[in-house]
């Protein structure tokens, strides 16, 4: 079982955004009302990894400060390095990387044992809402009868895709987007040296989603997000259908990279448009260059509405692999229908 996640562990007054969910929980933990097993929902990127450090690092915590951990003890000091013997975060195995009916018994009987240091041990589990059914229902008699002084902490992106017997056994926090100016502010104050224009687009593409922005912000995001548009708009421009799948299977197992692939290739696509009118500022504009001259205006519209429909899509949590395919099937379809 691992102990350390790796994760850089902050503080609740420090979390950003979801200040009433920040609020109930130094409340519950000031008196002394946390429940034993806790699921934080809401998208990738809100935090809610985070979060769940924080709850544990205040669970194990010897002289928690209203509601907050000290950060001075030795409890919070190895859970702030990943190192705490009491804080665990069982392993996921498997092509879909989730938790196996294994895992679950190991930690079922881990858990009937004595804390190490802290007078709570605490499990922490990401993406339950990926764990198969089998997995969900190992977990439900630990959680009917939960040993003294054990919590569990799950994550998941939508707790209507966890088991409704697991959920009616856990207290659920969900987190939402930041406001923008809550966003703007904290990308400001810890990236100084970045334009304010710049952070301004950031947080409009972003969108409240403080894990988004910190990613399109780091120039491997941008790179990486950048060159896969432009593999997505090459096939586009060649008509080549097999090769639009390949390209979008690439970004199937991360749903901040298929939003950040989108936001690239609609301004592909935009820049294409305003060639397609003007094409006199074609000099230097390479992929924008070839969309313009393969496709039409009206094509170029249209793969635009598609990019868009798809990313609303993605952020509502729809299938990835399932609407993978229905992006490719529909901009291929727009591709090589010119009427």
């Amino acid at each position: 079982m691992d102990k350390n996640s790796g994760c850089i562990f902050m503080d609740f007054n420090s979390f950003i955004g979801n200040q009433a969910v920040i609020s109930q929980l130094q409340a519950l933990f000031r008196q002394n009302k946390i429940a034993h097993a806790i699921m934080l929902d809401g998208a990738a990127g809100l935090g809610k990894k985070a979060l769940a450090n924080i709850i544990a690092q205040a669970a194990v915590c010897r002289h928690r400060e209203d509601g907050t951990p000290c950060g001075d003890c030795s409890n919070c000091k190895k859970a702030e390095k990943g190192i705490h013997p009491d804080i665990s975060f069982p392993e996921k195995s498997g092509i879909l990387q989730t938790y196996s009916i294994a895992t679950i018994r190991d930690v079922r009987t881990d858990a009937y044992v004595a804390a190490n240091e802290a007078f709570t041990k605490v499990y922490i589990f990401t993406d339950v809402d990926n764990m198969g059914v089998p997995a969900q229902n190992a977990f439900l008699k630990i959680l009917e009868e939960p040993p003294k002084n054990v919590m569990f902490i799950f994550t998941c992106e939508s707790a209507f895709n966890v088991l409704a017997t697991i959920r009616s056994r856990v207290q659920l926090f969900s987190l939402s987007p930041v406001s923008s100016a809550e966003l703007q502010a904290y990308l400001a104050k810890n990236f100084p040296e970045q334009p304010a224009e710049h952070l301004k687009n950031i947080c409009e593409v972003a969108k409240g989603n403080i894990g988004l922005a910190l990613d399109l912000i780091t120039a491997e995001g941008h790179s990486k997000s950048s060159e896969l548009a432009e593999k997505l708009a090459f096939s586009l421009a060649s008509m080549n259908e097999f090769d639009l799948l390949t390209v979008a299977a690439q970004v199937l197992e991360n749903k901040k990279d298929f939003i950040f692939v989108l936001k690239f290739l609609s301004d592909l696509l935009r820049d294409a448009l305003v060639l397609s009118v003007d094409f006199s500022i074609a000099e230097n504009c390479g992929c924008a260059k070839i969309l313009a001259e393969k496709l039409s205006t009206a094509q170029l519209l249209r793969l635009i509405d598609v990019v868009a429909q798809t990313k609303g899509y993605v952020e509502r949590n729809v299938n990835l692999q399932i609407l993978s395919t229905d992006f490719c099937s529909k901009m291929f379809q727009v591709a090589t229908n010119a009427g």
